[in-house]
């Protein structure tokens, strides 16, 4: 009965990760949020697999949503134009090397050292890309699913699979709601520049908007625009100038052009 509510918890989540794929549908996120589809139906067919046949089927489907979820977290890493589309090769080729081991084992799951930290590494990328953001809301309730599903698969001491796995699916349940939550309940942001660097910083994370505030602070300081962005917004830095104050905005728009809509590159 347990996995059987769990299972219908997940698949509400559905739900926000619709929301989510139509805010994004027309930037290079979308393939990432395809493949996170795809785990999010991973982990929802893992809970009813727990519920009629516990065992090594159910570790069989744990391990082949952790799998998923890590192709999802990785996917980001590519969502940038061009190759935005070929990307997912990557992606398909560290599906099919994590399912390696799988197919050593003839069907179980008996991970040595260094396929652990193989997908443990693959996960975390996914996780620490997100933490400094709005959506450390979604990735740390979702880590530490992660993180107790792996150490039933590994058999750790002291992790019980009674409670650590429907936790974990407790936890994954509960992800996309807090994030659906966190969006709603965001301070309105009255300057417009701010408002597009903060939805970008959020939804693709520290690996692109890093570089993006580098190459921006670049074209502001050889543009002599009197302004610095940091990871926080738009700030002056004292120095005088005559640059209009749409200036920065374009800048920021040139920047992320790769990002958005198919039409503005």
């Amino acid at each position: 009965m347990v996995y059987a509510a769990l299972a219908v918890l997940l698949l509400t989540g559905f739900y926000p990760i619709r929301r989510a794929w139509h805010g994004n549908r027309r930037t290079t996120l979308r393939h990432a949020i395809s493949w996170g589809g795809g785990a999010w139906t991973a982990w929802c067919l893992a809970a009813c697999v727990s519920a009629a046949w516990p065992g090594t089927h159910s570790t069989l489907a744990r391990y082949f949503a952790l799998c998923l979820t890590a192709c999802a977290a990785v996917a980001v890493l590519g969502a940038r134009r061009p190759g935005v589309a070929a990307w997912n090769f990557v992606v398909c080729g560290l599906f099919a090397v994590l399912l390696l081991p799988v197919a050593n084992q003839l069907g179980e799951v008996r991970l040595n050292a260094l396929e652990a930290t193989f997908l443990s590494g693959a996960l975390a990328v996914g996780f620490v890309n997100h933490l400094p953001t709005r959506l450390a809301t979604v990735v740390l309730p979702v880590g530490a699913a992660c993180a107790l599903e792996m150490c039933l698969l590994l058999g750790i001491t002291g992790i019980d699979g009674t409670w650590a796995d429907p936790t974990a699916l407790a936890l994954l349940a509960a992800a996309p709601w807090l994030g659906l939550a966190a969006a709603r309940r965001g301070k309105p942001i009255a300057d417009e520049f701010d408002r597009e660097w903060l939805a970008f910083r959020d939804r693709f994370g520290m690996v692109w908007a890093l570089p993006a505030r580098d190459q921006f602070n670049r074209a502001a300081a050889n543009g002599k625009w009197g302004v610095v962005l940091d990871w926080m917004g738009l700030r002056p830095t004292g120095e005088s100038t005559a640059a209009l104050p749409a200036t920065p905005l374009a800048g920021l728009r040139g920047v992320l052009k790769r990002f958005g809509p198919d039409e503005e590159r």
